[in-house]
């Protein structure tokens, strides 16, 4: 998985900014979100970085930190910003 070719990716002291280039759209991005986008830029697959943040929060109960990954990803791909 990687950003689409005509998006960038900048981090900011609030988390994170997303500019797509070829429709001038911009998106800011939570903490949490940015690090997602860290992890996609670093060349990981979806299960990668879920699994990584599954760790990273061990206090997850029922599989959130999951599912908030998978959507993240998922609003990402039906907008263009990332594919696989």
């Amino acid at each position: 998985m990687r950003l689409a070719q005509y998006v960038k990716f900048r981090e900011e002291k609030f988390g994170g900014v997303l500019f797509e280039t070829r429709g001038e759209k911009v998106y800011t991005l939570n903490p949490t979100a940015a690090a997602v986008l860290r992890e996609i830029q670093s060349g990981s697959s979806e299960a990668e970085i879920r699994d990584r943040f599954k760790d990273r929060y061990a206090a997850d109960d029922g599989g959130t930190i999951e599912r908030e990954v998978a959507a993240l990803i998922a609003d990402l791909r039906s907008k263009g910003l990332v594919e696989d």
